[in-house]
């Protein structure tokens, strides 16, 4: 397969991850989480908060990583059913061009809230290399636990990819 000077430079040039930690916080009563200050300074003054491409969580991405990933779905084929259904529900529960208040809150808005967390006040904010990752303090304890008692078959995962 030919891959020409830019694409190969692009898949060897590592992304720039700015998002690591893990810090439990609750949802008050109007629906605002608070961003943690680790978080605050990469994702800008101006932030999307939309989907994880798993669906199991809340993501804020800094507006360029966002509008990366956007690209990314254009670049799909639109024709194909399953590529204009993930679309088109990726579409749905993004909210781009939000803020944090002064004193660091978001407004989780309802719709994205109820459907990744229902009814869940307290979450788990974590760093996700290029986003935030929100998701309900349990579920976080689940994939913990999952990863523990997987640990050795995802490594033996992680390395046939290496190869």
């Amino acid at each position: 397969m030919h891959m020409d000077a830019s694409a190969a430079s692009e898949r060897r040039t590592p992304r720039k991850f700015t998002f690591f930690g893990s810090y439990d916080h609750s949802i008050d009563a109007k629906g605002r989480i608070i961003i943690p200050n680790a978080y605050r300074k990469a994702l800008g003054d101006s932030f999307t908060l939309t989907l994880t491409l798993d669906d199991r969580a809340i993501a804020i991405y800094p507006d360029a990583a966002f509008e990366e990933m956007v690209e990314a779905l254009y670049r799909l084929n639109r024709r194909k059913p399953s590529v204009q259904r993930q679309q088109d529900h990726i579409a749905k529960f993004s909210y781009p061009g939000l803020q944090a208040d002064n004193q660091g809150r978001v407004l989780l808005p309802a719709k994205l809230r109820q459907y990744v967390l229902g009814d869940a006040k307290d979450v788990e904010i974590s760093g996700a290399l290029d986003h935030v990752r929100i998701i309900d303090s349990a579920a976080g304890l689940e994939e913990d636990t999952y990863y523990k008692e997987h640990r050795d078959e995802i490594a033996d995962d992680i390395a046939e990819l290496e190869e």
